[in-house]
């Protein structure tokens, strides 16, 4: 039986698509089996690995109750299951809310654990409906994050979530810290990232540097490994897929 790992910080835009997405493409590349699932309504992780494309499979999986593994689009050319999702996905938990059926949303998303090594779910705002029950599927969580206050305050209470869900029943243990979009070489950026280490210690994993060419795989629609092998982005992505798997490992 395979994990799952939640991918996710209370505070927007600090690459938690972009590291889903390399961290499921480089554990495939390994040979592990891995789903994807994208349960942000923005869509964009459904987006980048379809091409442009949409499907609301989390919608059917959550609403109309499909079993999992009929909701999942293999992607050869990635070697990864995609649980697709878009605005429709925003949809199903307000339905779900409405009807008092949030609950039921761990016992959607746990049975993929049961035909993949790992699974990786690119998470909501932790504000919008569901949010918790998500983060109650998991068993870990990793937490992306620029080195600025407010991204790091989202730090803290993903952590502390994470804490008092395991405190009322099933919750994640925190994985991994991934500073994103670094520029260590600024007294602020280096400042943050020693004061990250000093609360968080070896939780945190090495730092991604900021880049555009995180913006042109994208827009490419492909990944980092491909579209930039040798760049030290992608030797950092590399080094925190080795972190990932250590740490479970070791767990």
């Amino acid at each position: 039986m395979g994990n799952v790992i939640g991918i996710a910080n209370q505070k927007g835009g600090v690459g938690k698509t972009t590291l889903a997405l390399h961290l499921a493409v480089g554990l495939a590349r390994r040979g592990q089996r891995i789903i994807v699932v994208d349960a942000d309504p923005q869509g964009n992780l459904t987006s980048w690995l379809l091409d442009g494309q949409t499907s609301d499979g989390m919608f059917r999986l959550l609403v109309v109750a499909e079993q999992p593994v009929r909701t999942i689009q293999f992607l050869r050319k990635w070697n990864v299951g995609l649980l697709p999702g878009n605005y429709r996905t925003g949809e199903a938990m307000t339905m779900l809310a409405a009807v008092g059926r949030l609950g039921e949303i761990p016992s959607r998303i746990r049975p993929l654990a049961d035909v993949a090594d790992h699974v990786l779910m690119d998470m909501p705002p932790s504000r919008s409906p569901g949010f918790t029950e998500l983060l109650s599927a998991c068993d870990w969580i990793v937490v992306p994050t620029q080195l600025e206050r407010l991204a790091l305050e989202g730090v803290g209470l993903m952590a502390q979530a994470a804490v008092e869900l395991r405190r009322n029943g099933h919750g994640p243990r925190l994985l991994g810290i991934v500073p994103n979009m670094t520029r260590t070489r600024t007294n602020e950026h280096k400042a943050q990232m020693e004061d990250l280490v000093l609360a968080f210690g070896s939780v945190v994993w090495p730092p991604l540097p900021l880049t555009i060419k995180v913006t042109e795989a994208a827009s490419f629609g492909t990944t980092l490994y491909d579209h930039a092998p040798s760049e030290k982005v992608t030797q950092r992505m590399e080094l925190i897929v080795n972190r990932l798997q250590e740490a479970i490992n070791g767990r």
